[in-house]
Protein backbone atom coordinates (compact mmCIF):
# COMPACT_ATOMS: atom_id res chain seq x y z
CA UNK A 1 0.00 0.00 0.00
CA UNK A 2 2.80 2.59 0.82
CA UNK A 3 3.97 2.11 -2.64
CA UNK A 4 0.87 2.98 -4.15
CA UNK A 5 0.87 5.89 -2.21
CA UNK A 6 4.46 7.22 -2.94
CA UNK A 7 3.74 6.72 -6.90
CA UNK A 8 0.67 8.58 -6.41
CA UNK A 9 2.97 11.31 -4.90
CA UNK A 10 5.52 11.41 -7.28
CA UNK A 11 2.46 11.65 -10.02
CA UNK A 12 0.68 13.86 -8.24
CA UNK A 13 4.39 16.20 -7.46
CA UNK A 14 5.34 15.64 -11.37
CA UNK A 15 1.89 17.45 -12.46
CA UNK A 16 1.83 20.20 -10.09
CA UNK A 17 5.45 20.88 -11.22
CA UNK A 18 3.99 20.82 -14.62
CA UNK A 19 1.23 22.82 -14.33
CA UNK A 20 2.91 25.52 -12.34
CA UNK A 21 5.97 26.27 -14.77
CA UNK A 22 3.79 27.06 -17.64
CA UNK A 23 4.23 30.29 -19.32
CA UNK A 24 3.28 30.60 -22.68
CA UNK A 25 3.25 28.58 -25.77
CA UNK A 26 3.94 30.07 -29.53
CA UNK A 27 3.22 28.51 -32.97
CA UNK A 28 4.49 29.36 -36.20
CA UNK A 29 2.71 28.56 -39.59
CA UNK A 30 2.80 29.42 -43.11
CA UNK A 31 0.78 29.31 -46.07
CA UNK A 32 0.25 31.09 -49.91
CA UNK A 33 -2.63 32.75 -51.29
CA UNK A 34 -2.93 34.12 -54.70
CA UNK A 35 -3.46 37.76 -53.82
CA UNK A 36 -1.99 41.15 -54.26
CA UNK A 37 0.14 42.14 -50.60
CA UNK A 38 -2.02 45.30 -50.53
CA UNK A 39 -5.57 42.87 -50.74
CA UNK A 40 -3.98 40.15 -48.84
CA UNK A 41 -2.86 42.74 -45.48
CA UNK A 42 -6.59 44.14 -46.21
CA UNK A 43 -7.94 40.85 -46.32
CA UNK A 44 -5.72 39.68 -43.14
CA UNK A 45 -6.41 42.97 -41.11
CA UNK A 46 -10.67 42.92 -41.96
CA UNK A 47 -10.50 39.37 -39.61
CA UNK A 48 -9.40 41.48 -36.54
CA UNK A 49 -11.46 44.14 -37.42
CA UNK A 50 -14.58 43.66 -39.43
CA UNK A 51 -15.42 45.88 -42.37
CA UNK A 52 -11.93 48.14 -42.58
CA UNK A 53 -11.40 47.90 -45.74
CA UNK A 54 -7.80 48.99 -45.51
CA UNK A 55 -4.32 48.59 -43.50
CA UNK A 56 -3.55 48.89 -39.90
CA UNK A 57 -2.31 51.67 -37.96
CA UNK A 58 0.12 51.57 -35.27
CA UNK A 59 -1.50 52.45 -31.39
CA UNK A 60 -4.86 51.90 -32.80
CA UNK A 61 -6.81 50.29 -30.16
CA UNK A 62 -10.69 48.65 -30.50
CA UNK A 63 -12.69 45.39 -29.03
CA UNK A 64 -13.15 42.65 -30.87
CA UNK A 65 -14.28 39.10 -30.29
CA UNK A 66 -11.17 36.37 -29.72
CA UNK A 67 -11.92 32.97 -29.08
CA UNK A 68 -15.54 33.70 -27.68
CA UNK A 69 -14.94 36.56 -25.82
CA UNK A 70 -14.67 39.78 -25.81
CA UNK A 71 -10.65 41.53 -25.73
CA UNK A 72 -8.97 44.77 -26.24
CA UNK A 73 -6.99 44.54 -29.29
CA UNK A 74 -3.83 47.27 -30.20
CA UNK A 75 -1.70 47.34 -32.68
CA UNK A 76 1.79 47.23 -31.74
CA UNK A 77 3.79 47.52 -35.30
CA UNK A 78 3.53 47.88 -38.61
CA UNK A 79 5.94 48.18 -41.55
CA UNK A 80 5.86 48.03 -45.52
CA UNK A 81 9.85 47.69 -46.59
CA UNK A 82 10.99 45.74 -47.60
CA UNK A 83 8.29 43.31 -46.68
CA UNK A 84 4.92 44.22 -44.93
CA UNK A 85 4.45 42.67 -41.35
CA UNK A 86 2.01 43.81 -38.60
CA UNK A 87 1.73 42.98 -34.76
CA UNK A 88 -1.65 42.89 -33.00
CA UNK A 89 -1.96 42.24 -29.44
CA UNK A 90 -5.29 41.11 -27.66
CA UNK A 91 -5.86 41.07 -23.37
CA UNK A 92 -8.75 40.10 -21.64
CA UNK A 93 -9.58 37.03 -21.68
CA UNK A 94 -10.84 34.64 -19.07
CA UNK A 95 -7.63 32.56 -18.90
CA UNK A 96 -5.09 33.60 -20.98
CA UNK A 97 -2.83 37.28 -20.18
CA UNK A 98 -2.09 38.37 -23.92
CA UNK A 99 -1.82 37.28 -27.46
CA UNK A 100 0.45 38.21 -29.96
CA UNK A 101 -0.14 37.89 -33.31
CA UNK A 102 2.55 39.01 -35.86
CA UNK A 103 2.20 38.38 -40.11
CA UNK A 104 4.66 38.77 -42.47
CA UNK A 105 3.86 39.11 -46.04
CA UNK A 106 6.84 37.78 -48.55
CA UNK A 107 5.69 38.42 -52.15
CA UNK A 108 5.84 35.48 -54.58
CA UNK A 109 5.87 35.11 -58.23
CA UNK A 110 2.25 33.74 -58.01
CA UNK A 111 0.95 35.54 -54.57
CA UNK A 112 1.51 36.35 -51.28
CA UNK A 113 3.25 33.73 -49.03
CA UNK A 114 1.97 35.04 -44.68
CA UNK A 115 4.21 33.75 -42.27
CA UNK A 116 2.22 34.03 -38.81
CA UNK A 117 3.29 33.69 -35.22
CA UNK A 118 1.16 33.29 -32.74
CA UNK A 119 2.29 33.49 -29.05
CA UNK A 120 -0.01 33.23 -26.42
CA UNK A 121 0.98 33.65 -22.36
CA UNK A 122 -1.12 32.64 -19.48
CA UNK A 123 -3.01 33.94 -16.16
CA UNK A 124 -0.95 33.85 -13.34
CA UNK A 125 -4.26 31.53 -11.54
CA UNK A 126 -3.43 27.98 -11.04
CA UNK A 127 -6.93 26.99 -12.92
CA UNK A 128 -5.57 29.14 -15.58
CA UNK A 129 -2.20 27.38 -15.89
CA UNK A 130 -3.98 24.29 -16.04
CA UNK A 131 -6.62 24.68 -18.84
CA UNK A 132 -3.49 26.26 -20.95
CA UNK A 133 -1.43 23.14 -20.10
CA UNK A 134 -4.04 21.15 -22.25
CA UNK A 135 -5.73 23.50 -24.56
CA UNK A 136 -3.48 26.93 -25.27
CA UNK A 137 -1.91 24.73 -28.22
CA UNK A 138 -5.71 23.81 -29.54
CA UNK A 139 -6.31 27.44 -29.16
CA UNK A 140 -3.47 28.69 -31.30
CA UNK A 141 -4.16 26.20 -34.19
CA UNK A 142 -7.60 26.60 -34.11
CA UNK A 143 -6.70 31.02 -34.81
CA UNK A 144 -4.66 30.06 -37.56
CA UNK A 145 -6.74 27.83 -39.47
CA UNK A 146 -9.58 30.27 -38.82
CA UNK A 147 -7.04 33.20 -40.70
CA UNK A 148 -6.16 30.46 -43.20
CA UNK A 149 -9.90 29.43 -44.58
CA UNK A 150 -10.07 33.34 -44.90
CA UNK A 151 -8.32 33.36 -48.25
Amino acid sequence: MIWYLRVFGIFLFVFVFAVVSQKETRLERTWEVKLKPDQTLKNLYESFQPKSFRAPVVGEEWESKSLGETVKCKTISVTNTPTISFQIESQGFKHYGVLKETYQLDSTENGVRIHGILEIRTAPNFLSKLLFLFFSDADLNHIATGKEKRF
